[in-house]
């Protein structure tokens, strides 16, 4: 932006901020785009007939703290986000594996009573408590690690939750759900379409990577003449792998 546009005021602000970030040890490629994003600020202002000396008459350090506030105001959404991404998920990862080997081989789906509730109740608590989480993050405008902690309480209660439960089931009696092969294809047709929907939303494609790394390696190898043993380690290989080339991509993506 063309400087001279500005009154002498602006201009000496401008220049002491891009001193204070020369002594700050900043790149002069960033101290020439704060400084223009100051500039173009400072002319509107001027051209409205808005009073510039509550910007003017602070200290370049003071600016900067104003600045980075109004940055955290209207920063990325909370992690709220993940609370309905990582409670579909897991109940999209525990379902999808056992209804597709019951369409490609017939096997017979069953869940028990007690699966299902403990599943539903877990769900429950893990949805209450990210919600106390989500109040009080918002109430004490917590961020950064601190906020990745709290909410990291409830999903790791939850999943230890889960853990227990699924070990409980072969000790606990309770009547089976059983599902047929037309169910089974419906439920993966619905499970795959929640798993794009919820990955279009949240912008992020790991839920399917992980479905296909976690399943698709142990069907294929199934087919070979390794041993039981053998499959099992490249299973495990491969699904890091598609893992990590995912992560790898994406990251190289956000670069």
């Amino acid at each position: 932006m063309d400087r001279s546009k500005l009154s002498s005021e602006s201009n000496r602000f401008i220049e002491k901020l891009r001193l204070y970030l020369f002594s700050q040890g900043i790149e002069q490629s960033d101290i020439e785009e704060v400084a223009d994003n100051l500039a173009q600020r400072l002319y509107e202002m001027e051209q409205n007939n808005e009073p510039i000396e509550p910007i003017t008459e602070q200290s370049p350090q003071e600016y900067l703290d104003e600045l980075k506030k109004a940055v955290n105001k209207t920063k990325a959404p909370s992690l709220s986000w993940l609370i309905p991404y990582i409670l579909i998920g897991a109940i999209v990862f525990m379902v999808f594996g056992d209804v597709l080997r019951g369409v490609l081989y017939g096997e017979i789906v069953a869940y028990s009573f007690f699966r299902i509730l403990s599943t539903a109740v877990i769900s429950v608590l893990f949805i209450v408590g990210s919600l106390l989480a989500v109040k009080y993050t918002a109430k004490n405008e917590v961020t950064g690690a601190k906020e990745y902690q709290i909410f990291a309480i409830p999903a790791v209660i939850s999943m230890l939750l889960f853990i227990a439960a699924y070990f409980m089931d072969g000790y606990v009696e309770t009547s089976l759900v059983t599902i047929p092969f037309l169910g089974n294809v419906i439920l993966l047709g619905i499970v795959i379409v929640i798993a794009i929907l919820l990955s279009i939303w949240a912008k992020t494609w790991i839920l399917p990577v992980i479905l296909i790394a976690w399943n698709f390696p142990p069907l294929i190898l199934e087919n070979t003449s390794l041993g039981v043993d053998m499959q099992a380690f490249m299973s495990i290989i491969l699904t890091v792998l598609i893992v990590g080339a995912y992560i790898y991509l994406e990251s190289q993506d956000e670069k």
